[in-house]
């Protein structure tokens, strides 16, 4: 791991010769272990050098998650494009483009869909997992988030005493193995106290005030304030570090993710999101522990979180993390124009300082300590300094690094350096993804794509993952006899019927029911379609078609960009773009026949089995192909008599022809030789002899039939074919629709190799198939 470059040294003890470039600043990375700060006013550029500091964590391979409050940090998401621009700077367009190669940046929003959405359930913590010291303050901790959620004051008696009230419900339902899973679990537990749970609780805080308290509860999991909790991936540390199976993560790209909170309306939300994120980053790092640096936690104007006096719910979980993460790790990184409103204890926890310009007494005065201590000698001109620095000027204080305080001239960005707002985040996310190796035939997917992707499967595991309760005996029991008819007569028609139906069958989730029974209204449905026509919001409908998945009722593909959902009630295919009956012709070779005609393919040995090998077959498989039916219309010329006395030149005729799906030859049926592709049989297409007059049709759904997909996802386009077709004849292409041709897979296998051949028959006569 390299040495990370921040700037210039604008007072170097040996100055440089004319001409010649000031010597460059860089920290050891072991520095950021002790952690670092920016301070300054507004316009001082303690921003850019945090990104800065970010941008050589994430070169060096290192994942950062970044609190951004304001939408500062989410241009970190956004290359730098002027390769002019950036040589002004200083910057070597090169790096800024090995930077971009590298990184992953990924903007989540929490409670909203503009970036990558991201909730927060309090009771997401797997509190079994960690040691009894920890474990006590995790669930004091969860507590105290929940308390402040609801608006308490956590220095007043009823804040306090409602504190210990869930500190201690939680405590008793760790210990009887009932931990609640989410939010609403311990909302439902509370609303149903026993009155001797009561009296007990009601030694913390009168019991009156207890249950107003679960009634305010209860409200949070209603209306949009919800979405704190359901909306979008759950809120896990592996995720925004790129780390793991469930992130969606590429080999040879670093995370760095950018969370912005200004898509949470009040002050309080951001405080819970906060502590929701340290307390997992504490949990997670405690699993996790290392003693070179692994990751960095940065959030930026760090003063609303972590005041002095006032406590809000985050600020229990920032000042431990503060005081523990260098022993795990994980460094930190924070700024503020206002170090006079930041606590001092944490700003202790601090090792390296780097002072912009300041300009009020009382930020003066706050800093003035640390300066002294860490540079008594120079602590007056450094504070006489400070209030004349231009934007992009620092005093660097690090003992870890130098002997000396430096004045630091900041490098600037290898990406841009915006504020965004809601709607750019949104149109960024929309970018298209670009990974580290680009595969050719891959279809191009956003970056919002690939954690839909991400979430859609993380809810299907979670769903798989979940044990299912075995019946009891009594459920084995079958249902009266009329019950049983009167579900028959529900069933759609033409819905298949193996036999009678078991009472596991007849046991079903009413809610999945219906989802099934609105998917079934169309082909395919959208994950914004199906919301609209359940009356669901975007993230329940996501939800439920996850679960509807995951029961193995519906299927899910992409059609472009865009993911899409079928139930397979319906029969249909609309993947392989077959979204309506289609027709089959009937076979007529029957599984004996297949056997029989194996034996005339297979191949034997000669010269008493010197030569050759002999096969026998291992078993026959009915399968589909594509033909591509075309109808069209054609003038064809009438014999010379029939010119003379019929008084027309020409007949009008209209027809079909079948044709391979790929390359486009024509299918000629022969029903005593089979079936054979040529280029152009006939001088006139109505003339070829076919399927039509000689076979049977049957329309079936797609869903019953087996199909050899991949020839027809190679299928060529319908103008593809209409134009091979008018080449090739002086007619007038008009409809194309699918037809599926029975053949039967014969798989015959060696007696002396261990390999099987695959020989295609078509299902009408017999005869092999040269396809």
């Amino acid at each position: 791991m390299s040495d990370f470059f921040i700037g210039f040294d604008r007072h170097p003890e040996t100055p440089p010769a004319e001409g010649e470039p000031a010597p460059s600043l860089h920290l050891k990375p072991d520095t950021l272990l002790r952690h670092m700060m920016a301070l300054g006013s507004s316009g001082s550029g303690k921003t850019v050098l945090c990104k800065v500091l970010t941008e050589e964590m994430v070169r060096n391979g290192l994942p950062a998650i970044c609190i951004d409050p304001q939408g500062d940090l989410c241009s970190l998401a956004m290359n730098a494009d002027n390769p002019e621009f950036l040589r002004e700077k200083g910057i070597d367009p090169e790096m800024a483009a090995q930077f971009a190669a590298t990184v992953d940046p990924v903007i989540f929003t929490p409670a909203s869909r503009k970036g990558i959405a991201l909730s927060a359930d309090p009771m997401a913590i797997d509190v079994d997992a960690l040691k009894p010291r920890d474990r006590v303050y995790a669930i004091t901790s969860i507590a105290t988030m929940v308390v402040s959620l609801l608006g308490y004051d956590l220095d007043s008696d009823d804040g306090a005493g409602l504190v210990a009230v869930f500190d201690r419900a939680l405590t008793r339902l760790q210990k009887t193995n009932a931990f609640p899973r989410n939010l609403d679990q311990f909302t439902g537990w509370l609303l149903n106290l026993d009155d001797a749970t009561k009296e007990e609780f009601g030694r913390y805080l009168d019991v009156k005030k207890i249950e107003h308290a679960c009634q305010k509860l209860a409200r949070l999991d209603v209306g949009a304030r919800r979405l704190l909790f359901h909306e979008g991936l759950a809120l896990d540390i592996e995720l925004l570090l790129g780390l793991g199976d469930r992130s969606a993560a590429e080999d040879g790209k670093t995370r760095l993710s950018v969370i912005y909170l200004n898509t949470l309306n009040s002050q309080e939300d951001k405080e819970f999101f906060v502590a929701a994120l340290v307390e997992r980053l504490y949990t997670w790092m405690l699993r996790n522990p290392s003693k070179e640096p692994q990751a960095m936690f940065y959030i930026d104007e760090v003063a609303p979180f972590i005041p002095p006096v006032r406590k809000p719910a985050c600020k229990p979980a920032l000042s431990l993390l503060f005081k523990q993460a260098r022993k795990y790790g994980v460094c930190c990184l924070m700024a503020t124009q206002n170090p006079a409103d930041v606590d001092y204890k944490a700003m202790a926890q601090f090792g390296t300082w780097a002072i912009g310009r300041l300009t009020t007494r009382q930020d003066m005065k706050k800093v003035e300590p640390t300066v002294k201590a860490l540079d008594p000698v120079n602590v007056d001109a450094i504070m006489e300094e400070l209030p004349a620095q231009k934007p992009g000027q620092f005093v660097l204080i690090s003992p870890d690094n130098f002997e000396h305080t430096h004045r630091l001239q900041c490098r600037w960005l290898y990406t841009k350096h915006e504020t965004l707002d809601d709607e750019r985040i949104e149109h960024l996310m929309d970018l298209p993804y670009e990974p580290l190796e680009p595969d050719p035939d891959a279809v191009p997917i956003t970056i919002r794509e690939r954690f839909e992707e991400l979430e859609h499967d993380l809810v299907v595991r979670e769903l798989e993952e979940t044990e299912v309760p075995e019946p009891a005996d009594d459920d084995d029991e079958p249902l009266p006899e009329e019950e049983d008819e009167e579900l028959e007569e529900e069933l759609p028609p033409d819905t298949p019927r193996s036999g009678p139906s078991s009472t596991a069958t007849l046991q079903t989730d009413p809610e999945i029911e219906e989802c099934d029974r609105v998917l079934a209204k169309a082909a395919s449905m959208s994950t914004k379609e199906f919301a609209a026509r359940a009356g669901l919001g975007e993230s329940a409908a996501r939800g439920r078609l996850a679960r509807l998945y995951a029961a193995k009722r519906a299927k899910r593909f992409k059609q472009g960009r865009e993911n899409r959902y079928y139930s397979l009630s319906t029969g249909l295919r609309p993947d392989l773009g077959l979204d309506r009956r289609v027709s089959v012709i009937v076979s007529r070779v029957t599984s004996n026949d297949a056997e029989r005609a194996a034996r005339e393919v297979r191949r034997t040995s000669s010269l008493f089995g010197l030569i050759g090998d002999d096969e026998e077959l291992d078993h026959a498989e009915l399968d589909h192909r594509l033909v591509i039916q075309l109808g069209f219309t054609e003038k064809v010329t009438r014999m010379f008599l029939k010119r003379i006395f019929g008084g027309r030149r020409h007949d009008e005729m209209l027809d079909s022809v079948y044709l391979h799906p790929e390359n486009l030859k024509i299918v000629i049926f022969d029903p005593e030789g089979g079936i054979r592709l040529e280029e152009r049989p006939e001088e006139y297409a109505s003339r070829i002899v076919d399927f039509d007059g000689a076979v049977t049709f049957e329309e079936m759904r797609p869903g019953e039939v087996r199909l050899h997909e991949p020839e027809i996802k190679k299928r060529k386009s319908d103008e593809v074919i209409k134009e091979s077709f008018k080449r090739r004849f002086r007619a007038t292409p008009k409809r194309i629709q699918p037809v599926f041709l029975p053949v039967w897979n014969l798989h015959l296998k060696s007696s002396t190799r261990p390999s099987t051949r695959v020989v295609v028959i078509d299902a009408l006569v017999g005869k092999p198939l040269d396809w």
